[in-house]
């Protein structure tokens, strides 16, 4: 079907069509991001929690309580400290499907018309040999799957990790007599990342891909205001870090059309002479992106507290503020030969290297320079109930909001033009340009109801 359609617009004759042919060309497409929330608090790592489906707005565990309701350190007397192991991996199994309705019914026309064509005695254009790179394309219905994890590290960078694996802790402290409680804590709010095999169609979503938030300092205080009323608050010192390596290609339908541009100078029978530029295949790689960057301190705040209704009803509220992850950092682009030969080409004719030039296009192998990655990290509140049902079960309840709305899209700003990104902006200027690019997560506000029951079957367990 795909080679009947390079028939029928390879039968395209004039000019116009060769450059509306071009202007489909043009649009390299940006990747798709995957569109899944990054499940909150989840690298915490806090047993209790986790069980509970993190409803612990109001029944915070412990020196943890620092993130998920600082005014639960109130419950804490006297010297208390916390060390923890956490471990994970990610395994992230994703399955392509097949072209969407669109695309489909494009295919299916160009294969009704040239079939038409064929009936005349047009003869097949694409050689044999050069089929499968035009038509195999191995992201076509197949399964992705990741390897393993990725973290970036201060002083370290972008690193693969057969799992996650780190030590945390915290300390706090009650002065005897008072009903002021201290505490620090290490944490990570944030700390997902992964990696997929050289070969798996998956890749082109993303290679490598990281993003951390580590809490290293978080000063707080809770004080019982009244036998039943607790407030607290912390001040989180934080080093963020991102970082991604991404492998482009240009399977856009009308990259099909690009013999007619290669082949527009005839002689004077009319019959196609020397193409005057390379193929671009496309489901091969164009060029490939790798990016760390990070910021060692930016600082963030929780607030908080806990209200007992009655001995067997606890009232909770926790807002967790925003962070901003200005970051920057180092990237390089490398293009691939199937790139450099097809602009190597392009040169030969001087009308187009001119185009060429005034778009911004210097078809180097390697461009290295800064990158700026200006995000945040969104706000979090979240309202909670604690319910003891009887002396060993008791329920909690959670309602909380994420604004997740400020990752729906990602802006990357890069020191140095790429070549892919000034071809981009002709047709996508508001993702796309020489020296920046913004990848669309479509991430939205949400609201979701978490609830836990506990059953205390011994008084130590």
């Amino acid at each position: 079907m795909q080679l009947s359609a390079i028939k029928l617009f390879r039968m395209v004759p004039s000019l116009m069509q060769a450059e509306k042919s071009c202007a489909f060309l043009l649009l390299m497409l940006l990747p798709v991001a995957s569109q899944a929330v990054l499940t909150d608090s989840l690298t915490i790592g806090n047993a209790k929690a986790l069980a509970l489906a993190h409803a612990v707005t109001a029944d915070p565990p412990g020196i943890d309580s620092i993130h998920y309701n600082p005014a639960g350190l109130a419950r804490i007397k006297g010297r208390k400290q916390q060390i923890k192991i956490l471990a994970g991996s990610f395994d992230i199994k994703l399955e392509l499907g097949g072209y969407n309705e669109t695309r489909q019914a494009l295919l299916d026309i160009a294969a009704i018309e040239a079939d038409k064509l064929s009936s005349d005695g047009i003869t097949k254009i694409i050689p044999e040999e050069e089929q499968e790179r035009w038509f195999h394309n191995e992201a076509y219905q197949s399964t992705s799957k990741t390897e393993g994890a990725v973290v970036v590290l201060p002083g370290v960078g972008m690193i693969d990790v057969p799992l996650l694996l780190g030590v945390l802790g915290g300390a706090s402290y009650s002065p005897q007599g008072t009903n002021i409680t201290f505490g620090t804590n290490v944490y990570t709010p944030l700390a997902a990342g992964f990696y997929r095999a050289d070969d798996d169609p998956g890749r082109f979503m993303g290679q490598r891909l990281s993003f951390t938030l580590i809490t290293y300092f978080s000063p707080s205080i809770a004080v019982q205001l009244t036998d039943t009323f607790a407030f607290g608050a912390s001040l989180n010192f934080n080093y963020a870090g991102v970082g991604m390596e991404l492998p482009f290609r240009s399977d856009h339908l009308g990259i099909i059309a690009l013999p007619n541009l290669c082949d527009f100078v005839t002689n004077s029978e009319g019959v196609a002479g020397i193409p005057i530029c390379e193929n671009l295949w496309p489901y091969e790689v164009i060029g490939t992106l790798e990016f760390v960057v990070e910021k060692a301190l930016t600082l963030g705040m929780n607030v908080g507290f806990l209200w007992d209704v009655k001995p067997w009803l606890t009232l909770g509220v926790v807002y967790q503020s925003p962070v901003s992850m200005d970051m920057k950092g180092d990237f390089k682009w490398v293009n691939s030969d199937m790139w450099l030969d097809f602009l190597g080409s392009l040169t030969t004719q001087q009308f187009i290297e001119n185009g060429l030039d005034l778009i911004g296009i210097e078809g180097q192998e390697v461009v290295e320079g800064k990158a700026y990655l200006d995000m945040t990290m969104p706000d979090h509140f979240a309202i909670g109930m604690s319910l003891q049902l009887s002396t060993r079960f008791k329920l909690n309840m959670d309602y909380k909001f994420t604004r997740w709305s400020e990752w729906e899209a990602i802006p990357i700003t890069f020191s140095q033009p790429i070549d892919l990104l000034a071809i981009a902006k002709l047709v996508q200027p508001k993702l796309a340009g020489p020296n920046y690019v913004t990848f669309p997560l479509g991430m939205k506000d949400t609201w979701n109801l978490a609830v836990g029951l506990e059953y205390q079957y011994n008084d130590r367990l």
